[in-house]
């Protein structure tokens, strides 16, 4: 796969803020909440454009 170790990375991010978005909820912290669903979804579009390549 010609980018496999960006798709990677971005995998890794997208997983990251998934997770770490709800606990902010939880915590009172709305605002990194979105930021965080608002990052995995960009990462997510950047996966399927790079995986079309």
């Amino acid at each position: 796969m010609k980018h496999a170790s960006a798709i990677a990375q971005l995998t890794i991010s997208a997983e990251i803020c998934e997770k770490n978005a709800p606990i902010n909820e939880v915590e009172g912290n709305h605002e990194q909440a979105e930021l965080e669903r608002n990052n995995a979804v960009a990462y997510r579009a950047a996966i399927a454009r790079l995986e079309i390549e």
